[in-house]
């Protein structure tokens, strides 16, 4: 079993722009640009004890007339993790 490389501060905020791109990828498949009104990305990066948490708090605005729900948001946040956790293995693993 692999295990997290050791990492510095430059690789935490690539990990967490990174991850930033990935949710904004993922919700633009779920949300049409004119359904969107505001999108806040709010990522916070835990790296202690050669373990990384990396949570996320995701506020959209939608316009009225939207038929987005908080389901489709659910799904579009779970498949940036999984997307994430590839990226993880393949560029910050032992």
């Amino acid at each position: 079993m692999s295990k997290l490389k050791e990492l510095s501060r430059d690789d935490l905020a690539t990990i967490s722009d990174d991850f930033g791109e990935m949710l904004e990828r993922e919700v633009s498949r779920v949300i049409s640009t004119k359904e969107l009104e505001d999108l806040d990305l709010d990522i916070t990066i835990n790296y202690e004890n050669s373990q990384l948490d990396v949570d996320v708090d995701l506020g959209v605005s939608f316009d009225e007339l939207s038929e987005i729900n908080q389901d489709l948001l659910n799904e579009a946040i779970d498949e940036a993790y999984l997307k994430f956790d590839a990226y993880i293995d393949e560029n910050y693993m032992e």
